[in-house]
């Protein structure tokens, strides 16, 4: 059969389709790295092409229709409501026109109307939204059935429509139905369900039922170390659950999803991190509140080291943290090392602006300490000897200050 070679029209047409083809890749990368801004700028790029395919080629118009949803959910993901409006409604009304000609057109229009529903309740538009997220479920149900899979992300952002309204029962009704779909579909072990679980558990949290609130949050950490996932959303859900249990004054069950989270940042990101640091920050400040005084001492120890590399020894958190330990030796009545943590706080808040209030609470533990060595001496014996570390000049020094009298001894402390 004899091969025609392809006009320049069609070669411009395919040339098109398949740049068409390679951003839809590139998406998927820019999304892959939270790149927002970036899918925004490729999905205008699509518009374009696919206007041209459209308009000049003849395609079909479903390319545009499509096109349309693409840049308005990607205005939506970026809180962009007005734009993404614009472009879902343009997708909506020629999708409609498009029912008699194409049967594609119908499975796709709840899909529109669900990013429509979601781009109100962004917008504030929270009976817009309910109106029609209710039309979008209603009509897919009736294409596709109650049981199909299809109804989850309707479902879902009917959730939080409702949770807007403070309807809590109706919000974990849509949400029940929702972890019954992904699990008849994909199993009880699928990582969709993680994110059911800890939006039921935000709802029962703002019932203030805070038992069925950790029992979700729970759920979705074992799941997700069922399915070895260590990502940030991992350490945060066990942050999150942290807290719950804090509340709740289950200290040894907060304190082991604090170590979680703790595990996974450091796994991530490293030691000498941010996120590492202030999830360790919170495990010093629960052991304080469970008096386990000795084990929160050596954590900010360790925090300490962290907190110098990142923030300097100039800083305010280097400056709170000192302030933290200073504070510990002194519930120890370890007062000599109270003394020198107190004291390099105070060089540090002395030089920092409105730092009046914790200049003065820094002065009043030095205060206390002093009066406390006066009246036992021997408290300073506890203080750590670094003496082998002087030169050898300054050792003699201190040894000559040694032979003063007691007096002269608890002065200069």
């Amino acid at each position: 059969m004899e091969e025609y070679p392809l006009s320049i029209a069609d070669r411009i047409c395919g040339e098109l389709e398949e740049k068409n083809r390679v951003l839809n890749e590139y998406v998927k990368d820019r999304e892959d790295i939270g790149d927002k801004e970036g899918v925004i700028q490729v999905r205008i790029h699509q518009m374009a092409l696919c206007k041209v395919l459209v308009n000049v080629h003849n395609r079909s118009p479903l390319i545009l229709v499509q096109a349309h949803t693409n840049l308005g959910e990607s205005y939506l993901n970026n809180e962009y409501y007005e734009q993404a409006l614009e472009h879902l409604t343009t997708a909506l009304k020629l999708n409609s026109s498009l029912f008699n000609q194409y049967e594609d057109t119908k499975p796709y229009h709840p899909h529109i109307l669900t990013l429509l529903g979601k781009c109100y309740l962004g917008a504030g538009g929270i009976d817009d939204s309910l109106n029609l997220l209710e039309k979008a479920l209603k009509m897919n149900q009736s294409l596709l059935g109650n049981d199909h899979i299809s109804n989850s992300p309707v479902l879902s952002a009917l959730a939080q429509v409702q949770l807007k309204k403070k309807e809590y029962t109706k919000a974990l009704d849509c949400l029940t139905t929702v972890w019954e779909l992904h699990e008849k579909t994909f199993g009880m072990k699928h990582e969709s369900l993680v994110g059911i679980y800890t939006e039921m558990a935000k709802v029962h949290h703002k019932q203030n039922d805070l038992p069925n609130a950790i029992d979700c949050q729970k759920r979705a950490l074992n799941l997700m170390s069922e399915l070895d996932i260590n990502t940030d959303a991992t350490a945060d859900i066990a942050v999150t659950l942290a807290q719950w249990l804090q509340d709740s004054n289950n200290f040894p069950e907060a304190l082991d999803a604090l170590r979680n989270a703790e595990h996974v940042y450091e796994y991530n990101h490293g030691m000498i991190d941010k996120s590492t640091a202030k999830v360790k920050r919170s495990i010093c400040m629960l052991l304080l509140k469970a008096s386990e005084y000795e084990e929160a001492l050596e954590e900010c120890l360790e925090l300490e080291e962290i907190d110098r590399s990142l923030f300097g020894e100039k800083s305010q958190q280097y400056g709170k943290n000192l302030k933290v330990i200073g504070t510990i030796y002194m519930i120890l009545n370890r007062y000599s090392e109270a003394h020198d943590y107190f004291s390099n706080s105070l060089e540090i808040f002395s030089k920092l602006k409105n730092s009046k209030k914790t200049v003065k609470e820094i002065k009043e533990k030095l205060q206390q300490i002093d009066a406390a060595l006066k009246e036992n001496p021997e408290l300073y014996n506890n203080r750590s000897k670094k003496v082998d570390k002087l030169p050898k000049m300054q050792h003699e020094e201190d040894e000559r200050a040694d032979s003063g009298s007691k007096s002269d001894e608890n002065n200069s402390i």
